[in-house]
């Protein structure tokens, strides 16, 4: 993709969506002339017809059209990802660890077992920054990665995700979602690549993980799915992080089960993994807590009925884009054994996911 045609679309009050799938070396652009539209209530995935979906923590989705659809082969680029160094914003730190140590509390009292809270870092961004290069950067720097850019009339500023947790998934007839929770540097301290195998978890971690794992089989009970493959947790990498993966697969085509897509989203988001557990006291407690808008972070985004196939993932490891200003996003999961300083810093390293690249 070319920086001309995504500007030209922008020019035209598109709504664009480029993106490129985990392990792909093919990249697409989206062009809905329109400039996209909300959803009504009571939408289904199902009869959507090929498009895009993008939608936020709280809220109906918006989705674009497939008024034009290009692709391209991603050339490889020359990428840093050294990790950032600068000085931490003391008043940021000191707001956020009082969140931290106040959910603390709250899951003490109970009934919060878990909450996912998330703050904001802002930064300016390069002369030169371009949404194509960064897109391109980003795919290059994450390959197991969703890497995405979309720009839509009716929100502010361009978003990019580069996320690797799947939300839902339908290919070839089979459905896939996953959990993945638990979160820890991928570099040692001279910045060398650790391995999976390297990783060692703490219960808190653990637990936590556990925690999306079990409500992901709660949403399989409430339709009465009890034909699923579990596979997991395992350690994965993405990049400077590793997590603790779980992946559960359905094989709708046996099960003659095409409506289980629409029935999981409409169960599973928010996920406990970017809201918490119960979900409704967590998402009270986020809404009364944080003071920045979520918006379109820990929402979903992705194709939908192309080829027959959709990819819907969290949207995560996220920024907004305003002219040369970018915000971005990130949270952490706090349970009973929560440390607040181990919190931050474990926000501080979710936020250079994209900062170790996008800055450089």
């Amino acid at each position: 993709m070319g920086e001309n045609s995504w500007e030209d679309g922008i020019s035209r009050g598109a709504a664009l969506a480029a993106w490129r799938l985990p392990h792909a070396s093919e990249a697409f652009l989206l062009q809905d002339f329109q400039g996209g539209s909300q959803l009504a209530e009571g939408w289904n995935v199902a009869d959507l017809p090929a498009g895009f979906l993008a939608a936020p923590f709280i809220g109906l989705p918006y989705f674009l059209a497939s008024d034009s659809l290009t692709s391209w082969t991603l050339t490889s680029v020359s990428t840093s990802i050294n990790s950032v160094f600068e000085e931490e914003d003391l008043i940021k730190k000191q707001e956020f660890k009082s969140w931290v140590s106040s959910a603390i509390e709250a899951i003490k009292q109970g009934p919060l077992q878990k909450v996912v809270l998330s703050r904001t870092d802002v930064k300016e961004l390069p002369s030169g920054f371009s949404i194509a290069s960064a897109l391109e950067e980003l795919a290059a720097a994450y390959p197991n990665a969703f890497v995405c850019a979309i720009s839509i009339p009716a929100l502010a500023g361009v978003w990019m995700c580069a996320t690797p947790e799947i939300l839902v998934e339908q290919k070839d007839g089979v459905f896939r979602t996953i959990s993945l929770a638990g979160t820890q540097s991928g570099v040692d301290d001279q910045g060398n690549a650790l391995s999976p195998a390297q990783a060692r978890w703490s219960q808190k971690e653990i637990e936590e993980q556990a925690f999306v794992s079990r409500y992901i089989i709660d949403c399989f009970k409430k339709i009465r799915l009890r034909e699923y493959t579990e596979l997991g947790p395992k350690t994965i990498s993405t990049g400077n992080l590793l997590h603790l993966k779980t992946e559960y697969i359905v094989d709708t085509k046996a099960m003659d089960f095409p409506q289980l897509p629409g029935l999981m989203l409409g169960l599973l988001h928010p996920t406990s993994a970017v809201c918490g557990t119960p979900k409704q006291e967590a998402i009270e407690f986020i809404l009364k807590t944080e003071t920045h808008d979520r918006s379109m972070y820990s929402g979903y985004l992705g194709p939908v009925n192309i080829g027959g196939n959709t990819h819907l993932f969290v949207n995560l490891r996220t920024v907004k884009i305003t002219g040369n200003q970018a915000e971005f996003y990130a949270g952490c999961g706090i349970t009973e054994d929560s440390d607040p300083e181990k919190e931050w810093q474990e926000t501080q390293m979710k936020c250079q996911t994209l900062q170790r690249v996008l800055m450089q």
